[in-house]
């Protein structure tokens, strides 16, 4: 297996490349279109779990760069069950607190309530007490935080659909994303969240059965005091 810094100079670049290219490119009118005709294709095959691996590898990596790239990758592929499915197989979730952890610990001069989470070799330990986090640190810490939303997000659209009570009728099974491919992105902006929420709010059964149902993801975020690390991110 290559080294860190050899994936981050080989993997990085592909991670983000239609992210960042594209935006500049006149020629596609959505710039999403081609990462998720990749992603789909990615996501269809085996293939999908060694990518989530070697991004994995990227977001512990000491180069910044490279852990930006995979905190955008991240953000953007959590639509994908497949990604979703393979980063919580790899223990992804401790890995991506462990990238916020350092940079909570840069900011507070201590090691955060993560408990020590990343094992990347970015926590700078020799760094005085509360030190500002300088601009790329600040970048990656936010792209980590929108990638961390986006995983919630799927994770509690596929929670509800998991729960939701079942409907005889096709048209329920055909926008029910637990029966859809784990190749086809789910519907997680905004817009979509916001109509989950009022779903559970409505629904006499559907807002009784969430509330008893364990949120897996939930609990390990809290369990590995992820609440008292985004809280110390907050700090001014």
């Amino acid at each position: 297996m290559p080294s860190p810094s050899l994936l981050s100079l080989s993997l990085s670049p592909s991670l983000s490349h239609t992210h960042t290219e594209t935006q500049n490119t006149a020629s596609f009118p959505d710039p999403r279109c081609l990462f998720q005709v990749i992603m789909e294709r990615v996501c269809a095959s085996k293939v999908v779990y060694h990518v989530v691996e070697l991004a994995l590898q990227l977001l512990e990596c000491n180069q910044d760069q490279a852990r930006k790239n995979a905190a955008l990758f991240f953000a953007a592929s959590f639509v994908f069950r497949a990604v979703l499915d393979a980063f919580d197989s790899l223990d992804g979730l401790q890995k991506l607190l462990g990238l916020l952890n350092d940079a909570a610990s840069v900011r507070s001069g201590i090691n955060s309530g993560a408990l020590s989470l990343s094992n990347s070799g970015s926590l700078r330990n020799e760094r005085s007490p509360a030190e500002v986090l300088t601009s790329s640190e600040k970048q990656i810490a936010y792209h980590t935080c929108v990638a961390l939303r986006q995983y919630f997000r799927a994770h509690l659209l596929v929670l509800v659909d998991s729960i939701r009570p079942n409907k005889s009728n096709r048209s329920a099974a055909r926008n029910n994303p637990s029966a859809r491919a784990v190749y086809k992105p789910l519907d997680i902006s905004n817009e979509a969240m916001d109509g989950v929420f009022l779903q559970l709010q409505k629904d006499r059964k559907l807002g009784p059965a969430f509330v008893r149902t364990r949120w897996l993801a939930v609990e390990k975020f809290l369990a590995s005091n992820g609440h008292v690390t985004m809280l110390e991110l907050c700090q001014v």
